[in-house]
């Protein structure tokens, strides 16, 4: 989910907790459901997939905790787990990663305008009201003006930076009134257990442990979405990763689909494997997921979304409006022309993963 700060990925592990739930579906059962077609991995692949992440509450939980990445993209996947997009940003500009899982649109947006060495291959999500604010209960926060004197905390270079500075531009409200402070999830909810702060800008599972933990909705995306601050979640592959290793790259999406698909048709299992992976009950896993605009592979390949392969859609201007924005709020320096991040949209592999699942 993320753009201007820089810093590396720290190598992170999924803390798995122990779930027992005798409706769950074992990793051997769901595979073996699968047809067979779905379970070869396509031709040529490296040795490893490095591949940058986040701990959420979607379908991307489901093809990474099944292993279905890396059986159908052809090898081990080697997991890093990103705090915001920024830091799949400054991976990529090191080369330390092929592929961003679910980075959002506002650091997918510096890192075209940057001339990072990527390209946008897919979507997970519209993310709209799944990504919001949440305001502490007893902050008294009512209206716009309330956030005043307040502490807000947002990952910096994330979807959900963008979104807060949009939230306060758009009700005249400046980081002189609110006091916004960068901290990564878990710190936001550490914090939060403390007293420290009196709203988060956040995605789940961080934004549901507040909610329970004396929160409160404070919606902003009907607002924000008309107002153009619309954001997404989306895939990015090295350009000369997906170059060399093309099936590799159309297996991951092809995996994904396939969890996509879990979740379209059996919400309830795939909310149990969620909720394993994020540390949640399913019952918050699947209300999470519900807030969310999946994106159908068909709607991503059409011209309201990504296009098809040579024909860029419409979310290329949500690309150069979002640089834009983050020009005016000196996070970025420039922002390229249309054209630029049409270019950056390469819709060739997912076109061929839609093809497989079907």
């Amino acid at each position: 989910m993320s753009e201007e700060n820089s810093g590396g990925i720290g190598s992170g592990t999924l803390n798995r907790r122990l779930f027992v739930k005798t409706a769950l579906i074992s990793g051997a059962a769901l595979t073996s459901a699968l047809p067979a077609h779905v379970l070869l991995a396509a031709g040529k692949a490296p040795q490893t997939i490095r591949v940058g992440f986040f701990l959420e509450t979607k379908p991307t939980m489901i093809a990474k905790g099944e292993k279905w990445f890396d059986k159908l993209a052809g090898a081990p996947i080697a997991w890093t787990e990103a705090g915001a997009g920024a830091e799949i940003n400054t991976a990529m500009a090191a080369r330390s990663l092929d592929i961003g899982l679910a980075i959002g649109s506002s650091p997918t947006a510096a890192g075209i305008s940057q001339k990072l060495p990527y390209e946008l291959i897919g979507m997970v999500d519209n993310i709209g009201p799944a990504e919001d604010m949440v305001v502490r209960k007893a902050a008294n926060i009512r209206k716009p003006a309330d956030f005043k004197g307040k502490k807000v905390a947002t990952p910096f270079g994330s979807t959900s930076h963008f979104r807060l500075l949009g939230f306060l531009k758009v009700n005249n409200l400046t980081e002189k009134d609110v006091t916004v402070l960068d901290l990564k999830p878990d710190a936001e909810v550490a914090a939060w257990e403390r007293g420290d702060i009196d709203a988060a800008y956040v995605w789940s599972p961080a934004k549901a442990k507040m909610l329970a933990a004396g929160g409160q909705s404070f919606p902003t995306y009907k607002e924000l979405d008309a107002k153009g601050y619309v954001i997404a979640d989306l895939i990015v592959a090295g350009t000369e990763f997906s170059k060399t290793y093309p099936d590799a790259v159309t297996g991951f999406l092809h995996a994904y689909g396939n969890a996509l698909n879990l979740w379209k048709t059996k919400p309830n299992d795939a909310a149990a494997i969620v909720a394993k992976q994020a540390g949640v009950t399913p019952d918050v896993a699947k209300h999470d997921m519900e807030e969310y605009d999946f994106v159908t592979f068909e709607r991503q390949l059409s011209a309201d979304w990504l296009g098809p392969p040579g024909k860029p859609g419409k979310f290329a201007e949500v690309l150069k409006r979002t640089a834009d924005f983050l020009v005016q709020q000196k996070s970025i320096r420039s922002a390229p022309d249309l054209a630029a991040f049409q270019k950056a949209i390469n819709t060739t592999f997912l076109a061929q993963a839609a093809k497989a699942k079907a």
